[in-house]
């Protein structure tokens, strides 16, 4: 009987062993695989960031670009082109330009 018992205990320990390396590489692995998905996710907010950056550039541009089609419309856009591109005046005035 005592035989069968120190051949148990071999078994158990074997079988402990056998168990115990399992587990360890099981947690290198899932270590390995969470390190990836940390790096991953710490890419992934780095890009975000920076396309919330360029979201709020393209809404400036746009607000802008809004600004400047309102102001084409105006009266007082249309009479500095006409002055500075067209040479228009009104018939009253007179144009004084220094002399170089």
């Amino acid at each position: 009987m005592g035989r069968k018992i120190s051949s148990y205990k071999k078994g158990l320990r074997k079988r402990t062993r056998v168990i115990l390396f399992v587990v360890i590489v099981f947690v290198i692995v899932m270590s390995i695989a969470y390190r990836r998905l940390w790096e991953k996710s710490a890419a992934l907010q780095k890009e975000e960031a920076q396309l919330e950056q360029q979201i709020e550039k393209a809404k400036d541009k746009k607000q802008e670009l809004r600004d400047k089609k309102e102001y084409i419309k105006t009266k007082e856009f249309i009479e500095k082109t006409a002055r500075e591109k067209f040479g228009l005046f009104y018939p009253d005035e007179y144009v004084v330009r220094p002399s170089k």
